[in-house]
């Protein structure tokens, strides 16, 4: 989509002319953490971001106002489905529209380069094509309703490690044709409205003070027309970043360009000439996204909208989710379960109780209700459903079910909480929907200034006699009372990353006995270090492990079959931090050898947004990777298991059999730098070239159905290739297949991949049918980034193209020649 396709004028120099130096310099910093000032001489209103690559959350959470949650990024690059993430990405440009947004902050583009990516659940894929081809789509949908799509984060903002501050150190080659080309992509086929540059360097350059990157390469060779937006807090010089190409400047309104920025223009360190390029690119901006000479909301959503007709759709939540998921192993054929086929099941696994629905960090919505996994499983396969929780996972202690907690003042569901400021000042006192609260939950501002005190209080009423647990989370100083008597106090020290104290802040936990019946009064005082994050109030059972396992052993060996849910815990993978180990929290490996050891009808759930090992593999009767799948997970989930819908997803990135095999695996900088040393060979490509085997490979999915590969022929068609492959359902059910075409070079290169995805192609067929998939493989396939004269080059010469399943199953060839 361009410009001209939308009817969106090129020029707005008429209007840049009409404002001095000093409102120039005013509009390229935002007003506040969300909100960019408007301008109502030229007739330009604020313009509202969000955060939105799963989901919109809009300026605040909002009980009021919840958001869709969508399968996280991982998963949507899992259904291989670049139409249905289109219309996925549509439905959210309008739900956005409804909350008043006019630029969601997503998608997340970057390459997942190492399984212990604590962010990787947020991109699509380990491969670039892939990656591309999710983006353009996602894109291209969100912008059809008027609200701008944010590529992000550009670029090799691959490690949560020091993100901040590390030095990508890496080749032009490596970038051009590994890292780059989701970003060229979003520019050259979805004119992405802006580009987020990231808070990492590379090569010696800050992201928001690169000029190479971001005014040669991104706005120069590729012609970029949108706006190059910073990562929040990233931008550390002024002139520097205003030569290099940044044209604005979050959050507002503090930052280092404002009056240091008027300053540099005035001193002849900017011209203003690059002023009035970024302010020319912020009116375009806006009046792409209606924000400009009073233009309404486009789409007929806008801020008047309800709120429960923008919401997406349940039923296109839950078929992404189930499109996403992946069933790795399922040689007996125990899936699907049909609808009566078994009378008793046993639901096993702390994720069956607390299922991790979405990532931590900026990614986080306040999520619409979706069905438990225990109520969704018991509908949909008419069978009597136990539950047992078998293992603990969780760092945290869990939140009170609802309805437990009561604000002791106006008796209100949730909590009570009272913010002072400095000088003791009451700054908030009011009920508090729940015992989560973050900086995104809309207090007044003062409320998030360093040396305020915090109290959250709640009547608490136990259900039973017996041990209990209370824990209260939050960076800096705790202290909890119960009736008045202090039990525990503690401090804690900030982390190096301040999205961890969002999504994992320390906990004191203190043991008590409480009484059936009882009513008592809980109380946690709090004074944060620093700037405020997030408080948060756990009470729940004093558990026994040992006794957790037996009971879901012993309940599995009664049961018809097993469904053990296991993945991440909450906390597990987040912005702002990466992963000590792919191994699964807690003792869920045991679990599950000794569920599959009590019954052989054992179901393995994988809940996790990104790998983890499976040594228990060859256990176990079948397995499901379902990602983060967002607020359908147990409707999504009983679908698939019953056989309602295929879990149709393929494998975006490669799942190792260890953790030693992995071509990348511990991404940390050295001494602030982060070298690319593997070059081009990550994820699949760097397996093949180095021959261990994945336990699972890229590309890999089963499906209710098997196929037959028949034929395949390839021929020119000017500069690209057009390729057609004939595939049969050889099963007994209608199903979809995903087509994947991979391209070997003529010559074998030890520093370059034994053969990448050149394209791919969704089909489907009823059982018997005979279908053909056509692709076509793009002259740029065929040829390398030459760094010496900076430009790509194609080699002549015999290349193979080989279709397949997978990476792995690959079954037919063709050749063709490039002279």
């Amino acid at each position: 989509m361009s410009s001209a396709t939308v009817g969106i004028p090129g020029d707005h120099s008429s209007l840049v002319a009409r404002l001095d130096l000093e409102q120039k310099i005013r509009l390229l910093t935002g007003a506040d953490s969300w909100v960019l000032y408007g301008e109502n001489t030229i007739g330009l209103r604020p313009m509202v971001l969000s955060d939105g690559p799963a989901g919109v959350r809009g300026r605040r959470f909002d009980s009021a106002n919840p958001s869709s949650s969508l399968p996280c990024p991982v998963a949507l690059g899992a259904t291989w489905d670049p139409g249905l993430i289109e219309e996925l990405a549509t439905a959210l440009g309008r739900e956005a529209r409804a909350k008043g947004v006019d630029v969601i902050l997503g998608p997340t583009i970057n390459i997942v380069r190492t399984p212990l990516s604590g962010r990787g659940f947020e991109c699509f894929s380990e491969d670039p094509l892939l990656t591309s081809r999710m983006a353009v789509a996602y894109v291209r949908g969100v912008q059809k309703t008027g609200v701008g799509a944010t590529a992000k984060h550009f670029v090799a903002n691959d490690s949560e490690t020091e993100r901040h501050t590390y030095d990508a150190r890496i080749t032009d080659k490596v970038l051009r044709e590994l890292y780059l080309p989701p970003f060229e992509a979003c520019v050259a086929e979805a004119d992405v409205y802006l580009i987020m540059a990231a808070y990492n360097s590379v090569n010696g350059a800050t992201m928001t003070a690169n000029p190479r990157l971001l005014q040669e390469l991104l706005k120069g060779e590729w012609g970029f027309d949108g706006v190059v937006v910073s990562d929040w807090s990233a931008t550390t010089s002024t002139a520097p970043s205003a030569n290099a190409g940044l044209d604005l400047v979050m959050p507002g309104p503090h930052g280092p360009w404002g009056e240091r920025l008027l300053a540099a223009v005035r001193q002849g360190q900017v011209p203003e000439t690059a002023i009035d390029d970024k302010i020319e690119r912020l009116l375009r901006l806006a009046s792409r996204v209606g924000a400009l000479n009073g233009a309404p909301h486009l789409d007929g959503a806008g801020p008047a909208a309800t709120h429960s007709s923008a919401l997406i759709e349940p039923a296109l939540l839950r078929e992404v989710a189930a499109r996403s998921f992946v069933l790795l192993k399922n040689p007996r054929g125990l899936l699907p379960l049909h609808a009566g086929s078994v009378e008793r099941v046993a639901l096993i696994g702390p994720n069956a109780i607390e299922p991790q629905t979405q990532g931590g960090g900026s990614v986080r919505v306040l999520a619409a209700q979706g069905m438990a996994i225990a109520d969704a499983v018991r509908d949909g396969l008419d069978a009597y459903v136990s539950v047992h929780q078998g293992a603990i996972t969780s760092a945290t202690v869990a939140l009170p079910h609802a309805g437990t907690l009561h604000d002791p003042v106006s008796g209100k569901a949730g909590v009570r909480l009272e913010v002072r400021g400095a000088d003791g000042t009451v700054l908030y006192d009011s009920p508090f929907a729940n015992s989560v609260v973050t900086w995104w939950d809309g207090l007044p501002e003062a409320a998030y200034q360093p040396g305020v005190d915090m109290t959250m209080r709640a009547r608490y009423k136990a259900g039973a006699d017996g041990p209990m647990v209370i824990g209260a989370a939050g960076v800096g100083r705790l202290r909890i009372s119960l009736n008045d008597a202090m039990l525990a106090q503690a401090s804690s020290l900030p982390p190096r990353d301040v999205v961890e104290a969002l999504s994992r802040p320390p906990e004191l936990r203190v043991p008590v006995h409480f009484e059936a019946g009882r009513e008592v009064e809980v109380r946690v005082d709090y004074r944060p270090d620093g700037r405020f994050a997030a408080l948060r109030l756990g009470i729940e059972p004093q558990a026994d492990e040992d006794s957790l396992l037996e009971q879901a052993v012993k309940a599995a060996a009664g049961a018809d079959v097993a469904i053990v849910v296991v993945g991440s815990a909450d906390g597990t993978e987040s912005e702002g931090y990466d992963r000590q180990t792919l191994v699964l929290p807690g003792r869920q490996d045991e679990l599950i050898r000794r569920v599959a050891a009590a019954n052989p009808n054992t179901v393995v759930v994988v809940n996790s947004g990104m790998p983890v090992l499976m040594p228990w593999a060859d256990d176990v009767s079948a397995i499901l990777q379902v990602w983060f799948p967002g607020q359908a997970f147990g409707e999504a989930l009983a679908d698939a298991l019953a056989g309602i819908v295929e879990p149709g997803g393929r494998l975006p990135v490669s799942l190792p059999r260890v953790e030693a095999d992995s071509p990348v695996l511990g991404a940390h900088p050295e001494a602030g730098n982060l070298v690319y040393e593997e070059g081009l060979l990550v994820g699949y490509r760097g397996y093949d070239r180095h021959g261990p085997e994945p336990l699972f490979c890229f590309g890999h999915g089963l499906g209710y159905t098997d196929w037959t590969y028949e034929a395949i022929d390839a021929a020119w068609a000017g500069e690209d290739v057009e390729v057609n492959v004939t595939v049969r359902n050889s099963g007994t059910r209608a199903g979809r297949e995903v087509v994947q075409l991979y391209l070997e070079e003529p010559e074998d290169d030890a520093a370059r991949p034994l053969r990448a995805l050149a394209a791919f192609a969704s089909v489907g067929a009823e059982p018997g049918e005979r279908v053909r998939a056509s692709l076509t493989v793009p002259a740029r396939s065929f040829a390398r980034y030459d760094e010496a004269s900076r430009e790509w080059l194609s080699h002549a010469g015999t290349y193979t193209l080989r279709a397949g399943r997978s990476s792995r199953d690959l079954r037919l060839n063709s050749q063709v020649v490039l002279r």
